[in-house]
This record gives C-alpha cells, structure tokens and sequence, in this order.
C-alpha cells in the first residue's frame, strides 16, 4: 500500500494537493472517471428507492444533489473545481476507492482523515479574514451554478444535434427510395414503348386492325409521356439526395463532436432498416391497366416530391441558421434544458437553477409547472421545492402544488406539503388540501401535513364528509 500523505511540511496549494489525493484514491483503487460517476448514480438511484419504498428518508445531503458528472471529476483531477457539497462528497468519494481498492477500516479512515485536512486547508486558503465554512460553500455554490448551466448547454445543443441528424437521415431514406420507385417505373415504360415498338412493326406487316394500330400508338405515346414526367421527377429527387447526403454529413460531424464531451454516453447508432428491393410492376399486366397504375403513381410522386424537396430545404435552413446557445445566456440555457424529456438529471438542474436565479420570470414558472407533470418523480418532486423557493403567493404555482399532493409518490406529496406551508399559509384552497395528507397512508407525509396545518390553520378541522381519494390513493400506491 502506498504511503499516506499527511499535512506536515505542506507548503502548496491546498487544492492541488486535494486533487493529487483523490487522483492516488482513483488509480489505487483501479477506478476510472466514468466508473466512479457510474458508482454515484447507482448510489443515487438507490438513496432514491428506499426513500420512495418507505424504508428510509433522503439523507441531509442526497446523492444526487452532488456534483459527480464525468467532466466534473475530471476538473477536481486537474484542481480546476472544488468537491460540492465538500465533505459528503469527500466520503462518498472514499468509500467508493477504498472498497475498490479493498483498504481495512483503519487504511480507509487514515485517508478520510487525510481528507478533512485538505479541506480544512483549502477552507482556509482565502486571503480575507472570514469563516471557513461559508466561504468555501458560497465558492461551490457559484461555481457549481456556472458548471451545471455549460453542462445543460451541452445537452440541449446535443439533443437538437441528435434530432436534425435523424430528421436528415430519414428524409435521406425516403428521397432513396422515392428516385428508386421512380426508376423502376422508367424501367418499366422502357420495356411497355420497346414491346410496342414491336407490336407496331409487326401489325404493319400484316396489315392489322387499324383500330389495334392506334391503340398500340396511343398507348406508346402515353407511355413516352410518363417517361419524360417520371425522369423529370427522378431528376429532382437526385439533386435533392446530393444536397441531404453533404448535409447529413454535416449533421453527423456535429453529433460527433459534441459526443466527444466527457458527459456524453455514446450514441448508438440504429442498424439499416432498409429492406431488399421487390418488383414494383408484376410482368404479366396489359399494356393500359399498367400506365393507368404508372400515371397514379407519377401523380403522387410529383406531389411527394414538392413536399420532400419542401422539407429538405426546412431541415438545411434548421441546420445552418440554429442560433448556438451561450452559457452566458443562462435563462434561455435552462429553459431549453427543461425539454430534455428524456433527461431526468439535467431537467432537475435546471428547475434549480430557475429557481434560485429567475424566480418571478413568467417563462420560468411555466417550465418549472410543466415539469410538474415530468414522467420522472424526482423531476416533480425538484419542480415543487422550485415553485414554493421562486414563486411563493402566486395562484398558478399554488394551484400545480395542490395537484402534486395527489402524487402516487409520497416524497413528491411531501414536498407538495411543506412547499405549499412555505409560500401559501392562510390560502383556504391550499388548506383544504393539505387537510386529506393528515390522513394520508404513509407516516412521514401525515406528520408534515398535520405540522403545517396546526401552524398556518389552528382552528382548522377535518371536514366531516369522507375523502375518497385519500383511500385510492394509499391502497393502491406502489411505495406504501
């Protein structure tokens, strides 16, 4: 085992010695960047199970409220950032290295002490007189808020990148397929006008019903003129190819660049569904019922080709005139981020950061009432303490609050509750919804409702008809 480093002698910078230490943590134990922020988030996931089961509450400080992304470890690595909050991320941080490098208890407790030193020290570092614990948070704070606003940034331009690459790919697919179908039919008036060509001849020489000779004809010149229409049409849908490949290509190099970001899973890539090429005309059909087919047919492709070459030209002007976010745009930033439906995470820093930064901004209330409805739990629940921490006293907010506390989870209830205590006492509506969470199935939801409801409504009782819901809702709630 490599010898433990201690304090004495230490004449540095506290932070690079900090992160020279988490980096010995990191490589004894074998761990990479992305491994030990795989580790947070699973550790997260199940903070947040057994506080949705009810087996436990969410600790002081969550799991998930840390900074623990890929590129935010890599900046504590390079001294570039500071651990947020420091020491529960600190220990956090050691048990995952010291299990992974299999340290005794006592190793393992040598290195926390370790720890707290170097966060003393670092506590300490500012020039100014002042108390070391407010100072080192308030520096956290603010340099977290800038970290997580370029991380949104970054999410939101990848997930716009994402879409306009798959928007192109299958407008690509369908103009293929388009100039394919549209060849099949020139191929086949190739072989109905060569056929006639034939037929003409040898009715000639045998001198033929003239009636037969003019339908031959006619239909030879139907036939021409489809032919001219279709590789009209099929001319358009190759030029159109050539611009969407070249734009594609960009898309991609753009998707590329962007997945080279430290927090960036890799995207993969769906497998080719194109499917095998089928005869579009059977052989055996008379000359008239196919060019009655063929000419339908042209007549829809004209009109697809309009509406493609319409949609190509969207899905370029989308790609070059996107005006790129700026993190020092940080409310549009947020905003966008909110979006990212398929992103619990960054949709949940966002609400924070709405919240503590544009509380009172009408676009922000929406985005904070949309999430309320966010598929993700812990996305509504981050959404609540955002309303009540930005928007107290105003009805829309209230009103999203009083729907939560119908949640089929209860740390979204709870948070529901103690939101409405905060920003709404004395709102006869909010009261009369927290009075059925006096009654509600799980304990920790009752006693913070009964709490606020002594506190802001002394007087107030419980109505004497029954509440239905509050019996629907605990019997059949997953996490009891």
């Amino acid at each position: 085992m490599p010898a433990t480093h201690t304090l004495a002698g230490r004449a540095g910078d506290p932070r690079q010695e900090f992160a020279e230490f988490l980096q010995r943590q990191a490589t004894q134990s074998g761990l990479k960047v992305r491994d030990i922020a795989e580790l947070f988030e699973l550790e997260a996931r199940r903070e947040e199970e057994a506080a949705d089961g009810g087996s436990r509450s969410l600790p002081e400080h969550p799991i998930r409220k840390m900074a623990f992304s890929k590129s935010h470890l890599a900046r504590l690595f390079r001294a570039q950032a500071l651990p947020s909050p420091p020491w529960p991320f600190t220990l956090q941080f050691l048990r995952f290295t010291s299990r992974a490098a299999g340290l005794t208890k006592e190793e393992h407790q040598e290195r926390c002490a370790e720890a707290r030193d170097l966060l003393s020290a670092i506590a300490s570092q500012p020039k100014t007189k002042a108390v070391s614990g407010p100072v080192v948070s308030s520096n956290v704070s603010a340099h977290s808020s800038h970290e997580t606003v370029v991380a949104l940034q970054h999410e939101v331009e990848l997930e716009r990148a994402r879409h306009t690459e798959t928007r192109l790919r299958y407008a690509l697919r369908d103009s293929q397929f388009l100039a394919t179908t549209l060849w099949r039919i020139i191929s086949a008036l190739r072989d109905i006008i060569c056929d006639h060509d034939a037929l003409v001849a040898r009715a000639q020489h045998s001198r033929a019903d003239p009636v037969a000779l003019d339908r031959l004809r006619n239909e030879t010149e139907q036939a021409l003129t489809h032919k001219r229409t279709a590789q009209e049409e099929v001319d358009l849908a190759t030029a159109r190819i050539r611009v969407l490949e070249a734009t594609w290509e960009q898309a991609r190099a753009e998707v590329s660049r962007l997945l080279m970001h430290p927090d960036t899973a890799e995207l993969i890539r769906p497998s080719s569904d194109s499917a095998p090429a089928q005869n579009l005309l059977p052989a055996d059909l008379l000359a008239q019922p196919t060019l009655d087919d063929i000419a339908a047919a042209l007549d829809r492709a004209q009109v697809l080709n309009t509406e493609e070459e319409r949609a190509a030209r969207d899905l370029q002007r989308s790609l070059t005139s996107a005006s790129p976010l700026r993190p020092d745009d940080e409310r549009a930033v947020l905003l966008a981020a909110t979006k990212l439906t398929s992103n619990s995470p960054a949709q949940q820093a966002a609400a924070e950061g709405l919240a503590q930064g544009w509380s009172g901004d009408p676009q922000a209330l929406d985005a904070l009432i949309r999430l309320t409805h966010a598929d993700a739990y812990v996305v509504r629940h981050t959404a609540a303490q955002g309303l009540a921490q930005g928007w107290s006293g105003d009805a829309q907010a209230r009103d999203a609050l009083i729907r939560l506390t119908h949640d089929q989870y209860q740390i979204v209830r709870g948070a529901a509750a103690v939101a409405l205590g905060q920003g709404w006492l004395g709102d006869a509506k909010v009261r009369d919804a927290l009075i059925p969470l006096t009654e509600d199935a799980v304990s920790e939801v009752r006693g913070v409702a009964t709490l606020i409801v002594a506190r802001g409504w002394p007087d107030a009782r419980r109505p004497p008809e029954p509440t239905p819901q509050v019996t629907i809702e605990g019997a059949g709630e997953p996490n009891g």
